[in-house]
C-alpha cells in the first residue's frame, strides 16, 4: 500500500491550522504516524527513519546516538502499543461519519481528534527531548541553529520568495493530490471546487516564516540557558505543546478563517464523491484501520 505524500498533507496542514512547527525529532515521526504512511515496511523502518532525522541537524556522539536509539525504541514501543489502537478507532469513527453527506462541524471535530492524538505523542516524548538537549554542548547547540537557519532559507525559497499567485497553484496542487490519495482522481468539478474555496484562503506564507523564527529564538535563548536551570524540561514542554503562544491576534484571526474555509471545503469535496470515488475512500480507511490493528497487535522486533 503506497504512503501519502507527505508534502502533499504538509502543505494542506499548513494552509490550515497555521502549521504547528515542532521539534525536528518529531518532524518525521509524527508525518508518517498521523498523515498515514502505516504499512508494516514503514512502521518498521521508523527507528532508523528518525534516527538518520536527528543526525541531519546534529552530529551525536557516540553516548548521544545510544540515548536516541533508546529514546527511539522505547517510545515507538509505547506508540504502538497505547496509540496505534486509538488512531484505528479514530479512523473507524472517520469511516463512519463520511458514509452520509460530511458536514463542516464533522470535520472540525476530526481535526480537534487529530490534534489531541498528536499532542499526546509530544508530551511524552517531551521528557526524552529534554534528557537529549542537556547533553548537547555549545558547539552541537550552534551547529543545530546553523542548519535551521539553512532550513528557514530553503523555505523561505520555496514559499516567500514566489508570488501569490505562483504559491496558490502550488497549494492548490498539492491539495488536489492529497484528497487524491484517499478518493482516486477528483472530477473537474472538484478541482474547480477546490480553487474556488482556496481562493479566499489568505496568503500567510511570510507571516508563518516569520512567526517560526521567533519560535526558534524563543527554544535558543531556552537552550543556552540550559544548565542550571531546574525548570528546563517544563519550560520546553511548555514551548512544544504552544508554539503558537507568539501568534499576534491579526495572524491568529487569518488562519482561523483559513482553517474555517478549509473544513468547509473539505466537507464540500467530500460529499460530492461519486459512488466510485466514495467506495475508494471507504476502502483506503478500511485498510489504514486494520494496518493500525495489525501493528498494534504485533511486537516490535
Amino acid at each position: 500500500m503506497p504512503c501519502i505524500r507527505i508534502r502533499s498533507v504538509s502543505s494542506l496542514a499548513a494552509a490550515v491550522p497555521g502549521y504547528r512547527w515542532k521539534f525536528p525529532l518529531l518532524a518525521l515521526l509524527a508525518s508518517l504516524l498521523l498523515a498515514g504512511c502505516v504499512t508494516q515496511t514503514a512502521y518498521g523502518q521508523l527507528d532508523w527513519l528518525t534516527r538518520w532525522y536527528v543526525n541531519s541537524y546534529l552530529d551525536l556522539d557516540d553516548s548521544q546516538e545510544r540515548m536516541v536509539r533508546d529514546i527511539v525504541a522505547r517510545n515507538l514501543a509505547w506508540h504502538r502499543a497505547t496509540e496505534l489502537p486509538q488512531y484505528a478507532d479514530h479512523i473507524r469513527e472517520l469511516r463512519t461519519g463520511l458514509s452520509a453527506p460530511v458536514s463542516t462541524e464533522f470535520i472540525a471535530r476530526q481535526y480537534a481528534t487529530t490534534l489531541v492524538l498528536s499532542d499526546r505523542t509530544l508530551q511524552k516524548l517531551s521528557p526524552d527531548i529534554a534528557r537529549l538537549l542537556l547533553t548537547l554542548d555549545d558547539g552541537q547547540v550552534s551547529e543545530f541553529f546553523a542548519e535551521l537557519e539553512e532550513r528557514n532559507a530553503e523555505l523561505a525559497e520555496e514559499y516567500a520568495d514566489h508570488p501569490p499567485e505562483v504559491r496558490r497553484k502550488k497549494q492548490d496542487r498539492s491539495i488536489i493530490r492529497a484528497f487524491r490519495w484517499f478518493t482516486g482522481p477528483l472530477s473537474p468539478d472538484q478541482e474547480a471546487m477546490v480553487r474556488s474555496y482556496t481562493s479566499g484562503m489568505h496568503d500567510v506564507a511570510g507571516q508563518w516564516l516569520q512567526r517560526r523564527k521567533t519560535w526558534q529564538s524563543a527554544f535558543r535563548e531556552l537552550l543556552e540557558g540550559r544548565s542550571g536551570n531546574p525548570a528546563f524540561e517544563q519550560q520546553l514542554a511548555a514551548l512544544l505543546l504552544d508554539p503558537n503562544q507568539f501568534d499576534g491576534p491579526e495572524y491568529r484571526r487569518l488562519v482561523a478563517e483559513n482553517r474555517e474555509i478549509a473544513f468547509a471545503m473539505s466537507a464540500a469535496v467530500l460529499s460530492s464523491l461519486s459512488p466510485k470515488q466514495r467506495k475508494h475512500l471507504d476502502e483506503r480507511l478500511l485498510r489504514l484501520a486494520r494496518d493500525f490493528d495489525e501493528l498494534a497487535s504485533t511486537p516490535a522486533r
